[in-house]
């Protein structure tokens, strides 16, 4: 596990080392990392509401909730994801990161239905995991049995080794979120990390590299959905480029479709490759042509494939390709 985090470091356009002690590392996290956070948290979000709108109150604070009078409800704690580095402990082989954004869903339901919303859950937990990376075989789940309680782990199945990224917990004596209608009562915790699940999709992302060396993200996980290469060595012809890379850009930003624009100061090939490592999902290169005829090509990363497109239907083929539709 330490040699496959030490790897992380070599995406300086996410994470930097600051510096290393005995007992900890501490990792700088550039704005693709923090990108990348938001996009973890807002889609663990979606996917808590998703299961529980039919059925369950879910509530932001403990105290409403206990008076909400409901047999069946839940709650989460809402967060800040407004970090910029991380620490990992070194005091073991395990070389775990310090979770400071911890996210937690409470649910408290029947005692007689605890087990069939326990199993429920760790099927509803286990596929987000498989959902948001590239290697849905990567997760298993494994099981620890109590008196009154039981807890899931979700495991993520490394070859460098194995790694937590979620507890599924039930108790089937819990008198601290029971409120005054609901006497008997269980609850169910699913909890995990913030920065576990980054350096999670990072690793899985570095460790599905290609030989195009890129990073490979999930698509609704790439901090950047769509960038640009200039293929011009006519500076005249460049500069054009450049201001019609920045009309498309800025398109996009409306759009509300997170695209990042370089500075195109490398040769094309190395424009496409710096994308690539970035996890970028799609690159519309743009070349002499395109001030002729308005068409480009754009570069999926996931398949390496070109497909021409044309300027003006953009817009509305990005917002289809990034489901804004």
């Amino acid at each position: 596990m330490k040699t496959d985090l030490q790897k992380l470091t070599s995406l300086a356009k996410f994470l930097t080392s600051k510096h290393s002690l005995k007992t900890k590392t501490v990792i700088s996290l550039e704005k693709p990392s923090r990108i990348l956070l938001q996009n973890i948290y807002c889609s663990w979000l979606k996917s808590i509401h998703g299961k529980t709108l039919q059925h369950f109150s879910i509530y932001l604070d403990k105290n409403i909730a206990q008076l909400s009078q409901k047999f069946c409800y839940g709650f989460i704690k809402p967060q800040s994801v407004d970090i910029d580095e991380l620490i990992i402990d070194n005091s073991n082989d395990d070389f775990k990161p310090r979770n400071t954004i911890k996210l937690k869903l409470n649910l408290v339901v029947p005692q007689e239905d605890i087990m069939q919303y326990f199993i429920q859950w760790q099927r509803y937990r286990k596929y987000w995991w498989s959902s948001i990376t590239t290697t849905p075989s990567l997760f298993s789940i494994n099981m620890m049995q109590g008196v009154e309680s039981a807890d899931v782990n979700i495991i993520a199945n490394f070859s460098c080794g194995s790694q937590i990224v979620e507890t599924i917990g039930i108790n089937s004596n819990d008198s601290e979120n029971n409120n005054n209608n609901a006497t008997h009562t269980s609850s169910l915790t699913c909890a995990m990390g913030l920065e576990t699940a980054l350096l999670t999709l990072l690793l899985d992302g570095i460790t599905n590299a290609t030989k195009e060396e890129y990073l490979k993200l999930h698509n609704k996980m790439a901090p950047y959905k769509i960038s640009f290469a200039l293929d011009s060595k006519d500076e005249k012809i460049l500069s054009i480029l450049k201001e019609l890379a920045q009309l498309i850009f800025h398109k996009l930003s409306k759009n509300e479709i997170s695209s990042w624009l370089p500075n195109f100061t490398l040769p094309l090939q190395l424009q496409i490759k710096e994308n690539l490592q970035m996890g970028v999902t799609y690159t519309a290169i743009l070349n002499e042509n395109t001030l002729s005829n308005g068409i480009f090509h754009l570069l999926n990363s996931n398949t390496m494939l070109k497909e021409q497109v044309h300027v003006a239907d953009f817009d509305t083929y990005a917002a289809l390709l990034c489901g804004k539709d």
